[in-house]
């Protein structure tokens, strides 16, 4: 089996995967959630400081489901890029002395793969080619995924990312961290007709590519507005409103550029037969249901991973690794190292 770690951003996670069989056998997170609540988001300094203590407990836990032991061990995995260097280090220094002390060979994974192998947690084979959505942490991407060696990033944000912009705005509400699910739930509370309006993004652009800043602002603005009117903007009904209206809107800015890829995929000789979406985003309700809607208008599978896999795991890390373990490709401890972007070989040009 292969034991993998995730520490790129603010989670500790370590994993069991069986090679013959692609099952999950063990799979233990600490998110850290709840500190870095206080301050509205990540703090790196903190979140490695966590990640040292968080990650020695669950490979004692992981021992301890081995029988005392990592004999079954055959290789460790890891994520190396991209993601906040200072916590990427914390795992990759566990994954090194791993990998020396039990003379196991040693598999660097891309975060953003990890994302996308999280469709097939317990799957013993990936299904490609894959057209993806991946909205994680800072990343907001289209990809093209051929295969697991050839994938090509066709669209990305220009400036923040659909996670970035829920956790900003949560923090103008002062609602907390992480955004996502706390807008969601207050978006849920807005009736039907009572969102607040805001622009759309890019709203007559035909290039593809995401822009979330002008909408952030346009939420900081009406919350000013809102203030200097003498509105009271801790008022529930005030949250929903605002809530809504900019989750309505981030979303359809998603599917407005995913609606442009898929027409431009349409005649196309292989047409896209499997759309998926990944990453901690994607286990918003609201999202999913809108992108089903349109796969069904164009005759395409919509792939979701389960939603306890869509954050950062290390379960997706280690299915990820089995590919590489397949194929061989190890990397040396001393020629492994932590980067905050991917390689310039880990996607097409």
């Amino acid at each position: 089996m292969i034991l993998s770690i995730e520490s790129s951003c603010d989670d500790s996670s370590i994993a069991l995967t069986e090679i013959a069989t692609s099952k999950l056998l063990f799979h233990i997170k600490i998110s850290q959630e709840n500190t870095h609540s206080a301050y509205g988001g990540v703090v790196p300094e903190i979140a490695s400081r966590l990640h040292a203590q968080a990650l020695p407990q669950i490979l004692a836990q992981t021992k301890a489901f081995l029988g005392g032991s990592f004999q079954a061990l055959k290789a460790i995995a890891v994520t190396t890029e991209p993601g906040l260097s200072i916590t990427l280090i914390e795992g990759l220094m566990m994954a090194k002395a791993l990998a020396l002390s039990l003379n196991l060979p040693l598999i660097g994974v891309n975060h953003l793969k990890g994302h996308i192998y999280s469709l097939f947690i317990n799957q013993p084979k990936a299904i490609f080619p894959l057209s993806v959505l991946l909205i994680s942490g800072g990343h907001t991407l289209i990809i093209q995924a051929q295969s697991p060696t050839q994938m090509r990033i066709i669209a990305k944000s220009m400036d923040d990312s659909f996670g970035e912009s829920f956790d900003k705005v949560s923090k103008m509400l002062s609602l907390g961290y992480p955004g996502g699910p706390i807008i969601e739930k207050y978006a849920s509370l807005c009736p039907p007709n009572q969102a607040a309006p805001f622009p759309l993004p890019l709203k007559h652009s035909q290039e593809l590519a995401f822009s979330f800043s002008g909408l952030k602002n346009a939420v900081r603005l009406a919350i000013l507005k809102a203030q200097e009117n003498g509105v009271d903007t801790t008022q529930e009904a005030f949250i929903a409103s605002i809530c809504a209206g900019f989750q309505q809107r981030a979303c359809e800015h998603l599917i407005k550029n995913i609606t442009q890829y898929l027409q431009a995929n349409k005649t196309h000789a292989h047409s896209i037969k499997h759309l998926c979406i990944v990453g901690g985003g994607s286990a918003n309700m609201y999202l999913r249901a809108k992108l089903k809607t349109l796969c069904d208008s164009f005759g395409c599978e919509l792939l979701l991973a389960p939603l306890e896999f869509c954050s950062d795991n290390a379960a997706m890390i280690g299915r990820a690794a089995l590919e590489k373990y397949h194929n061989k490709d190890f990397t040396h401890p001393q020629d492994l190292q932590a980067s905050p972007k991917s390689g310039a070989s880990e996607f097409l040009p």
